[in-house]
Formats: structure tokens, C-alpha cells, sequence
């Protein structure tokens, strides 16, 4: 059986929608609202839907549904738009991918009835860093207890996302995340976010993580996940360092890759990977990747 690497393109027909616009009761410091400017800001139910509805008339495979926090960790207007989403669910053939945020039992039960496809949760496995960088009213508990609820509630696909180095570009609970997946959920595929240094943030001077710290968390993972795919997600360092964590992440056991360079597609063929290039974000289970396959 042929060794396949996933190389993911997430625009156009993977579009991405905050539903909080640039609103976020956080001001984590890696992030302090900068990545809710990048996406479609639709609040409204009235624009949810018809949004929704446009991109599928446009050839869309799916979109994700993203925002801010409200000081619990949740996700602001999420229960409000829940059953228009519900709707979109009923009236096309998107696929729907949720960044959870903090979910209680409730929540989750309401996620599966919208018919949420893919729950993508970060886990975080440091309460320092939880207070450090977000500075919220959570623990690692409440992500386990969030992937619990997603799971007894019965979400089809559970994603968790790992940042590796969010700890001012240090490791520091990212093994105990792994440790977390492994004890409260059977994920789909783990997606690694690599912290990048963003401008207008606290962090933006800090070190990005280095390779040999990304490659050894990603062989943790693949020792601790043989069976499941590892992604290399969007956010991460770029520029001169984006092949050098790209290739150690390929070489650690990652498989999968957001708009991975051409030089890291070329070492992924002469490691004996064939190359599958699919048109949405990396979270993306292989049991629906047909509705998004280029080549």
C-alpha cells in the first residue's frame, strides 16, 4: 500500500467565518485578535445563511466556523447561530468544521444536532500557559472535559489541535496535551499549530519554536498515534524558516501539510510519498476528502 502525503489548499472552497467578527472577550497574548481580521465576518444569522449559501453555490467544499471567546473559553454567538447552522447543514452539501472552543454537555449535544461535522479543539496541557497566555477561567480540565462532552455527545469527527511552542515559543505541556487526547478521546487525525511571532501581539518578539523541538513532538505523537494521520497546520513560522520545520515535521511522521513548499513536496515524493493535493483545510478526515480531491 503506496505511502500518501496530503498537501491541503484551503482557499477558495474552504472559507473561513468568525461569528464574532473581530469581538473576543480575550487578549491572549499570541494572538490579541489579529487572526479573526483574515476571516468573513458574519454575526448575523441572515448573513450566516446566506453566505452559506453562496459559497456552495460557488463550488465550495465546506467552510469553518471560528470567532472569539467569550471569558469561559467559549465561543461568543455560537449557541445563538447553532440552529441556522442547522439549516445550512439541511439545505447543502457543505462541510462543516467547528472550532469548538470550551464545550459543556449541553453544547455539545447542540453541536451534534446542527450537524457539525468535523469539532476541532485546541488542547492546551499547561495550566501556566492557560493563565500565561490566555489569561482566562480554564484549566486543562476544561479541555478534557470538552473533549469528553464532544465525544458521549457523539460529533462525528473529533480534531484536536496541539500548538506546539505557545509557551513564548517554548515546549511546556504539549506532551500532557498528547497524553490528554489519548486518555479522553479517539481523534480523527491531530493537527500541530506551530507558534508564529505576530505583529501588534505581546508575543511578537519571541523565538519561534526550533525544528528539533517541532520534530520531537511530532514523534511523540506518531509513537503514541500509529494509526492516525498528523497535520501540519496554517499557522506557523513562514519565510526562512518555514522549510526547516516543514522538512523536520515530514521527517518526525507528519503526513499531512497546509500549503506545504514545493521543496518539501519534492522531499515528501522521494521519500516515497505520493502526493494527493485536496482542496480544503488539513482537519479534513479522510472519510470525506472525496468532495475535495485536485489530483
Amino acid at each position: 500500500m503506496s505511502k500518501i502525503f496530503r498537501a491541503y489548499h484551503v482557499w477558495p472552497r474552504f472559507p473561513s467565518v468568525s461569528m464574532s467578527g473581530n469581538s473576543c472577550a480575550l487578549n491572549c497574548k499570541h494572538c490579541n485578535h489579529t487572526y479573526l481580521n483574515d476571516m468573513h465576518d458574519l454575526t448575523k444569522p441572515e448573513d450566516l445563511l446566506e453566505s452559506c449559501m453562496r459559497f456552495a453555490d460557488q463550488g465550495a467544499v465546506g467552510f469553518l466556523l471560528s470567532g472569539g471567546c467569550d471569558k469561559s473559553g467559549e465561543m461568543l454567538n455560537l449557541r445563538k447561530l447553532l440552529p441556522f447552522v442547522k439549516k445550512i447543514k439541511s439545505e447543502t452539501n457543505l462541510i462543516i468544521k467547528l472550532h469548538a472552543g470550551i464545550v459543556d454537555k449541553k453544547l455539545a449535544e447542540d453541536i451534534v444536532d446542527a450537524g457539525v461535522d468535523i469539532a476541532s479543539v485546541e488542547v492546551v496541557g499547561s495550566n501556566e500557559t492557560i493563565k500565561e497566555i490566555f489569561d482566562f477561567n480554564a484549566t486543562t480540565s476544561s479541555y478534557s472535559d470538552t473533549l469528553v462532552n464532544l465525544k458521549d455527545a457523539g460529533v462525528p469527527f473529533i480534531v484536536p489541535h496541539v500548538c506546539i511552542g505557545l509557551h513564548y515559543g517554548r515546549l511546556k505541556g504539549e506532551f500532557n496535551a498528547l497524553d490528554m487526547i489519548k486518555k479522553y478521546c479517539d481523534p480523527s487525525l491531530i493537527v500541530f499549530i506551530i507558534f508564529r511571532p505576530t505583529k501588534d501581539t505581546v508575543m511578537e518578539n519571541c523565538d519561534i519554536p526550533s525544528s528539533s523541538d517541532v520534530s520531537v513532538v511530532v514523534k511523540k505523537a506518531k509513537e503514541m498515534f500509529p494509526g492516525k494521520d498528523l497535520s501540519i497546520g496554517c499557522i506557523r513560522p513562514r519565510a526562512k524558516y518555514r522549510e526547516e520545520i516543514e522538512l523536520a515535521a515530514l521527517k518526525a511522521g507528519a503526513n499531512r501539510m497546509e500549503i506545504p513548499s514545493k521543496n518539501t513536496i519534492q522531499i515528501a515524493k522521494d521519500m516515497g510519498f505520493k502526493i494527493r493535493t485536496i482542496n480544503a483545510c488539513c482537519a479534513l478526515p479522510e472519510e470525506l476528502e472525496s468532495r475535495a480531491i485536485s489530483i
